[in-house]
Order: structure tokens, then C-alpha cells, then sequence
């Protein structure tokens, strides 16, 4: 018994040690681009564990020197947008595909399915959503992604699992099919929307690629993570800030420092949603996980 007792106590101790190794491998480089976006002197080595020479230029650098409030006005609502517009449209679409009575069911749910896995390539959606007149305006970020296949077969085999009977109950008290969907059914989805939500919301704030695309020519509607794609090439940076003024204009920053504060900045928004929905999002990934 001494012996089993002192084993189990080994592996507890080797247990936790190996998962702290693994909480700081995985938490430290987020602690080291902070320590390096409060640096003025472009050094990695020294700014492992502490900023090497205090500075909070880099991000003032950002917001008097970068669009920074109108990309982050951006990125905030279609953050916002997005993810409402889309949870709206696919769980409407998902609680009709889970009508058993609903005409060519299979059909339409195989087609949902196929266009998950292929797609026309770029340059037909390009020409598409040109045709439509979206480029150059807010709503090519929103329109576009309004429908999420993998979102929507969530939430569909989600609402296949609850129990038949409160739908028809409902239905013998004179409910219709909108009343149950969003008074009796939606209420009971809040796991799984819940985990689309914050799915749509990482996706939609770390998009960038639609305003490479389509928005180029409209810097009021460039976004943070785009202007940060910009600025983390060191050429494009260099050619917006001149080095040899810093020191005449009272800046103790360097590029490193800035690139590193913007990635700062566009991380923030996550880490603290992230918590908020996290119970939500493991309960809706395992209560709607797919099954045919």
C-alpha cells in the first residue's frame, strides 16, 4: 500500500510538473511579444523575460500615427455583424433541415455537404461578387460568409438530438413552426450558437484576405489585421516610418516594438471573449458533434 501510495504521488508531482512545462511553452511567447512591444531598443535576446527599456511609444505610435481607430472601428463591426448575421441564417437553415416532412431533405442536406468540400477557386467568387456590386463596400465582409456549412450541420444534428416531444407539444397548444423555432427550440441551442458564435467572431476579427481582395482601394475600410499584415513586412514599414526621425521627433520604439504592439492589440479582443464563451463552446462542440 506504502509502495502504491508513494507511485501515485510521483506521477501526481510528474503530472503537474509536465503540465506546467506545458502552460508556459504555450502562454510565454504571448508574454514575450509584450515584453518586446514595451521595448525601444530593437533586441530579442534581452527582452526575454523584461522589457528592454521601458517604453509605451510604440503604441502611441499607433494610434497618432496609423489609421488605427478607423481599422479597428472595422474590424469591431463586422466582428459584430458578421457572426449575428450569420448565426441568424444558418440555424434557420439548420432547424429546416432537420424537418423530417420537409420535401427532398436528403437531397438538400447532401448538397449543404458538397459545398463544404469544394469550391469554384477565387477567381469565380471574385467575378461573382463583383457582379453583385460588393466590392469596395462594408458588406463583401458580411454577405459573402453569411453561411457556414460546418456551423449549420452543428446546429442541425444539434436540434435532431433534443427530445421530439416539446415540438409536439407545442404544436398541440397552437404553436407554428416559426413560434417553435424560436421560442421552444432556439432557447435550447444556446450551447451550440454559443460555439458558433465565438467560431464566426475569431474568424471575422482575424479576416484579412477579403480586403486584400476586394477593398484595397477603400482605406476607410481597411482592418486591423489587414493594416497589420502591412506593417509586419519590413519593408512596407520602413517605407511609412522614417528611423532616422524617431530620435528628433521624441520616439524610443523600434520596428520590432511596433509590429509587436499591433499583434498585441488585435490578440486583446480574443483572450477576453474567449473565457466568457469557453463553457459554451466545449458543452456545443460535444452535445452537437456530427453524426449521421
Amino acid at each position: 500500500m506504502r509502495k502504491a501510495g508513494s507511485t501515485n504521488i510521483a506521477f501526481d508531482v510528474f503530472n503537474y510538473l509536465l503540465m506546467a512545462v506545458v502552460v508556459m511553452l504555450t502562454f510565454y511567447p504571448f508574454v514575450y511579444m509584450v515584453m518586446l512591444s514595451l521595448s525601444s531598443e530593437n533586441t530579442y535576446a534581452k527582452a526575454l523575460f523584461y522589457p528592454e527599456g521601458l517604453s509605451m511609444d510604440a503604441y502611441r505610435f499607433l494610434v497618432t500615427e496609423v489609421d488605427f481607430f478607423s481599422g479597428l472601428s472595422i474590424s469591431i463591426a463586422r466582428s459584430t455583424v458578421g457572426p449575428l448575421c450569420t448565426i441568424a441564417v444558418i440555424y434557420m437553415g439548420a432547424y429546416a433541415l432537420s424537418r423530417k416532412e420537409l420535401v427532398f431533405r436528403k437531397f438538400f442536406t447532401r448538397y449543404v455537404i458538397f459545398a463544404m468540400y469544394f469550391t469554384a477557386g477565387i477567381l469565380p467568387v471574385y467575378m461573382n461578387i463583383s457582379g453583385l456590386h460588393l466590392t469596395g463596400t462594408f458588406w463583401v465582409y458580411i454577405l459573402p460568409n453569411l453561411v457556414s456549412v460546418f456551423g449549420l450541420i452543428l446546429i442541425r444534428t444539434f436540434i435532431q438530438e433534443l427530445p421530439r416531444s416539446l415540438e409536439e407539444s407545442a404544436f398541440i397548444d397552437g404553436a407554428n413552426d416559426l413560434q417553435v423555432a424560436f421560442r421552444i427550440i432556439f432557447p435550447l441551442c444556446v450551447p451550440v450558437l454559443a460555439a458558433m458564435l465565438l467560431f464566426e467572431f475569431i474568424f471575422q476579427w482575424n479576416s484579412f484576405t477579403d480586403t486584400l481582395l476586394y477593398n484595397t482601394t477603400r482605406s476607410d475600410l481597411f482592418t486591423l489585421q489587414y493594416i497589420l499584415t502591412n506593417y509586419v513586412k519590413n519593408e512596407a514599414l520602413s517605407a511609412t516610418v522614417d528611423i532616422s526621425d524617431m530620435n528628433r521627433t521624441g520616439g524610443s520604439y523600434s520596428l520590432e516594438s511596433i509590429k509587436m504592439a499591433m499583434t498585441v492589440i488585435v490578440c486583446i479582443p480574443i483572450i477576453i471573449v474567449y473565457p466568457f464563451l469557453q463553457r459554451y463552446f466545449i458543452q456545443g462542440l460535444l452535445l452537437g458533434a456530427v453524426k449521421e
